[in-house]
């Protein structure tokens, strides 16, 4: 048999076997081995000193054994195996010594071998090395990728072929897992509902549709070009600086659409490692809803819902305002209260709906003549409170032409104001506070411009009254009505009543409110607005609400003795009471006395105790929290809350205001505020209640808008003690007293 190396037998076969020269090189040179036994030193022909260095074949074979590559010979006329290193012969689960003297289609099998075959005859007839990869199964089953060069050698006819494979299954196993991996991120950031970006050193290399889609641009629009061709100049600086810093940051900004618009977005910028290089991804979030919804939010704590105008809050501030600018500067201003004459008799005859559009309607009219009046009175500043009251501010008004400008606004609102096609004729009473001899600060001035226009109601409506020291004798109610309280405290005369919130079907109960009613001895029991107030200004308001928290506490177990396992019950806290000293530890002792744990007890407080710059009140409402305690913002939505403040506070809850349950369904701008405070809410991951929910209709409305918890007259009125153990006996059904609801 012809070929580079002999099989083991009995015959004389050529041999090459390396030799090194005399200048230290190793050359193959031909040899007989005749037949010997294996441990006999096979010689080469070529004569070589027996000091020279020498690889035996022994040595060589060693070699290619350890080499990571599969080596082989083959005959070209038998297509036998010559020689095989053991990692070629192992392609076959065989040894070397088993491969030589088989062909190529017993060691690596018929159906590669026929694969293969387009290979070898192009190697024997074109005389030219061929190289080729392909993939098999081991005999053990683990897939296997592999490289090979076909080398033919022999001059002048070829007579043997070399075969030299390299094992690639980990680079291409590489290969596909990162085209995998390349197609998972592919499909991420088609799926992804978020803008996308990948860029190196500013220049963007990738990005996904939704960003695309965000921005109006094409991918050859994008990718290539630099992140900064994207952001408004006035940004420019700021985003330079976070790809100079390589920080992994988060941050609002903005991004140029195609069309020139700045689009408000949220930026977060994240080290991205991918195929071994580093680059940058930049997640763009589209905030351009969220920011409308808190310029919305930001807009209704300062306006009317209904008009558009300034509201209370708003009023306050300019009151402040104009009391700070008045005393510096030796100067008079008029508060103008007015009061609609004729609402109550719309709303009863033709409906709360059509009372709105008379009220816009006279709003619109109002706001006209201040702006017509500006050029004589400064600039009239007008407000509404709610319901039929507005205000408006005479910044330069003295009695005189406060009289004149009044006499003047009866008469415009004399003219029929019309309202759905029907023309009605208002009139309004109002009562006038001036500075600052009526008063020197803004809820003085206030207090006595509503004073004044009750007198002016008194009067007959449709008339005007300057607050005169008379009227100051309404004072003495307030004094009388302290007077009582603190006797009715003592007397044991208050009576909590109860109302429940629940699931939008109303069948589960998810807690009560506790609030407070004056049982008086000669009025009848008057509700919390009558007396509440009073007490907040005298003081009484502390020993009021302690009995409060007391006695709503001890009906829990009551509640949990009847089924209510989960029993909860909240209570209102003013903000002289969350401001007093010892008020946490109060609250604690008031628990442990019952052997209750936090969790029974939840606290609504308003959004202007919020919005206080008290620097104890995080650290109070996070004692609160801390014990177990749920915190709820009651009537929210009426007042300003700073979105950030809110975002830290240790929250739960919203409760929101009942003005605007009230005009659900059919106001647009209602349904746009509950749905904004309902995504606001969903955002901070804190639970909204709507109070006042009284028809179907509002809690069909509310439900469709995600509100899941209600409170109101549809499902419950406020009920004594006594009432809510029946009526809590009823939701909880006949296994009452062991389950809960």
């Amino acid at each position: 048999m012809s070929g580079s190396f002999a099989m083991h037998g009995r015959h004389t076969t050529p041999y090459r076997l390396p030799s090194r020269t005399n200048d230290g090189r190793v050359r193959l040179v031909s040899c007989s081995a005749p037949s010997q036994s294996p441990d006999q030193t096979i010689l080469p022909t070529e004569a070589v000193s027996a000091d020279s260095p020498h690889i035996t074949l022994e040595e060589l074979q060693r070699l290619t054994d350890e080499v990571p590559v599969m080596l082989a010979c083959y005959d070209v006329r038998t297509r036998r195996c010559l020689y095989a290193n053991a990692h070629y012969a192992n392609l076959g689960g065989l040894t070397p010594e088993q491969a030589v003297g088989k062909t190529f289609a017993e060691i690596i099998g018929t159906e590669a071998a026929e694969r293969i075959q387009p290979a070898v005859d192009r190697v024997l007839n074109e005389k030219v090395t061929v190289n080729y990869s392909r993939s098999f199964v081991t005999p053990k089953g683990h897939a296997r990728w592999i490289e090979v060069s076909l080398i033919p050698s022999g001059t002048p006819e070829i007579d043997r072929t070399f075969v030299m494979i390299s094992d690639i299954s980990k680079h291409r196993r590489a290969e596909l897992e990162n085209r995998q991996s390349s197609e998972r991120l592919r499909k991420f950031m088609a799926a992804s509902l978020e803008g996308i970006a990948f860029h190196v050193d500013g220049v963007i290399t990738d990005v996904n549709p939704p960003l695309l889609q965000m921005l109006g641009y094409g991918t050859d629009d994008m990718v290539g070009h630099r992140t900064l061709e994207f952001v408004p100049l006035h940004e420019q600086a700021r985003v330079r600086q976070v790809i100079g810093s390589g920080a992994e940051v988060s941050y609002e900004s903005y991004a140029l659409h195609k069309d020139g618009r700045e689009l408000p977005v949220e930026y977060c910028v994240r080290d991205f490692d991918w195929d071994g290089k580093k680059q940058r991804l930049i997640v763009v979030r589209d905030i351009s809803e969220r920011r409308a919804a808190e310029e919305r939010i930001r807009f209704l704590a300062l306006h009317d819902s209904l008009t558009g105008l300034p509201n209370r809050a708003q009023l306050d501030e300019r009151l402040n305002y104009l009391v700070g600018s008045a005393h510096e500067h030796d100067a008079q201003f008029a508060v103008l209260f007015i009061d609609l004459d004729q609402l109550k008799r719309v709303n009863d005859s033709l409906g709360h709906s059509f009372g709105d559009v008379l009220l816009s309607s006279v709003a619109e009219r109002l706001l006209e003549f201040c702006e017509g009046a500006a050029s004589t009175h400064g600039k009239p500043w007008l407000a509404r409170l709610g319901g039929d009251e507005f205000v408006i501010v005479l910044p330069h008004g003295d009695r005189k032409s406060s009289e004149a400008f009044s006499r003047t606004l009866q008469a415009t609102l004399q003219s029929p104001v019309e309202a759905n096609g029907r023309k009605i004729r208002v009139t309004a009473s109002i009562g006038v506070a001036m500075f600052p001899q009526d008063g020197d600060t803004p809820s003085q001035l206030l207090k006595n411009a509503d004073a004044a226009m009750y007198m002016a109601k008194a009067a007959g409506r449709d008339t005007t009254r300057f607050f005169d020291q008379s009227i100051a004798h309404a004072a003495d109610r307030a004094l009388l009505i302290e007077g009582e309280l603190d006797h009715a405290l003592q007397n044991d005369e208050f009576e909590l009543y109860y109302q429940p919130e629940v699931s939008a079907d109303g069948k589960r109960l998810l807690g009560v409110e506790a609030l407070i009613r004056w049982q008086h001895k000669e009025r009848g029991l008057l509700g919390p607005d009558e007396f509440i107030p009073i007490a907040e200004g005298l003081h009484l308001i502390q020993p009021i609400g302690q009995w409060v928290l007391d006695n709503a506490l001890a009906q829990v177990p009551r509640w949990r003795q009847l089924g209510w396992e989960d029993a909860r019950v909240s209570v209102n806290l003013s903000s002289n009471q969350f401001r007093a000293p010892g008020f946490t530890d109060n609250v604690l002792r008031s628990l442990a006395r019952l052997g209750l744990s936090g969790d029974r007890l939840e606290l609504e407080v308003t959004e202007r105790m919020l919005m206080n710059d008290d620097a104890a009140m995080p650290v109070t409402l996070a004692t609160l929290r801390e014990a177990g305690i749920a915190l709820a913002i009651d009537d929210f939505g009426t007042g300003f809350s700073s979105l950030s403040r809110l975002r830290t506070l240790p929250i739960e809850k919203l409760k929101i205001d009942q003005s605007f349950i009230l005009e659900l369904p059919d106001s647009l701008s209602s349904v746009a505020i509950v749905n904004a405070i309902l995504e606001l809410a969903q955002g901070l991951s804190l639970t909204a209640v709507a109070e006042g929910v009284e028809t179907k209709e509002q809690r069909q409305c509310l439900e469709s808008l995600g509100c899941r918890a209600m409170q109101g007259y549809l499902f419950a009125r406020p009920m004594p003690a006594s009432d809510f153990a029946i009526w809590l006996k009823d939701l909880l059904g006949p296994s009452s007293g062991t389950t809960q609801a």
